[in-house]
């Protein structure tokens, strides 16, 4: 064997290791993805939709950590905590009022998924916000159709928005998707309309009140009058008890006189006398002083 031969052999020994480290660390690298893309964890706050081949399974996977076999499973990861779809600013909604008014306002939807019902939103409406929107404003229309502007100023929003909450929910729930409360805010209607609904409004407000005056006077007016019938009926009750006891008067007004007599006070009270209080004693005799003679030092 010639020296070139030899070490071609050698060349070719030298560089079979190369390439079993290179294969090992290939088939490394394709096991460490194979066990990345096999295990999915799923947050409290989501639900996991499966797909395998491209078909959505119809069982979801909850929260927790989950063995999928790897490059032929597919999880979409979609939220089931409470969210709010907002039509503001240049989304707001347009409708016609009853009298055809243009009516503008914002809205906000506030949802959530049915955590059960994931794989079915997703394979029948996948991006379901846009569904939603939709769907929402042509609920819109028919809605505010049924009302007057001003009712959108009154309390009948609430009303209003209670319908709607209503429709949607009947709606949307059978997709899996759960209305838990719809927002009516920045109603914006042609100003002159929106003067005359103040004018209104603070029309029947004035009236409101007036109408609270006059009751309050009104029950104002049978307390005193319960309140005066109630004296005349306690002095009616104490007139006759005195007409049946005379002799309580004089005791009172002697025990009266008595109190004068033991105060502390040097005025002098004159008070009539009626014979009547002092029984035994004729006081229409003259009563003459007695004079004492001045003794002399």
């Amino acid at each position: 064997m010639t020296m070139e031969g030899e070490e071609i052999r050698v060349g070719v020994k030298r560089r079979k290791p190369w390439k079993l480290i290179i294969s090992l660390i290939l088939l490394l690298i394709i096991a460490l993805s194979a066990m990345a893309s096999s295990v999915v964890v799923i947050d409290q706050t989501e639900v996991g939709v499966v797909k395998i081949l491209g078909r959505v399974q119809p069982e979801p996977l909850k929260p927790g950590l989950h063995i999928v076999t790897p490059f032929i499973t597919e999880v979409v990861k979609m939220p089931t905590y409470q969210k709010t779809l907002e039509m503001v600013k240049e989304r707001h909604i347009k409708a016609l009022t009853s009298e055809g008014l243009p009516v503008y306002f914002d809205m906000a939807v506030q949802y959530k998924i049915d955590p059960n019902k994931a794989p079915y939103v997703y394979s029948t409406l996948k991006d379901y916000e846009v569904w939603m929107e939709n769907r929402i404003r042509a609920h819109a229309r028919d809605i505010v159709a049924q009302y007057k502007a001003e009712d959108l100023y009154s309390e009948k929003r609430g009303i209003i928005q209670a319908e709607f909450e209503k429709e949607l929910e009947k709606e949307f729930r059978p997709y899996g998707i759960i209305v838990t409360a719809v927002l009516i805010r920045n109603i914006d209607l042609p100003e002159t309309v929106e003067k005359a609904i103040q004018a209104k409004i603070q029309a029947k407000q004035e009236a409101e009140r007036m109408q609270y005056i006059v009751q309050k006077e009104k029950l104002e007016a049978e307390r005193k009058k319960i309140e005066a019938e109630g004296i005349a009926r306690a002095n009616q009750i104490v007139g006759e008890s005195l007409r049946k006891n005379p002799e309580y008067i004089q005791w009172y007004y002697l025990q009266v006189l008595k109190s004068f007599a033991e105060s502390h006070n040097n005025a002098i009270i004159i008070v009539p006398a009626p014979s009547n209080f002092y029984p035994g004693v004729n006081i229409t005799q003259p009563i003459y002083p007695a004079i004492l003679p001045v003794q002399s030092s």
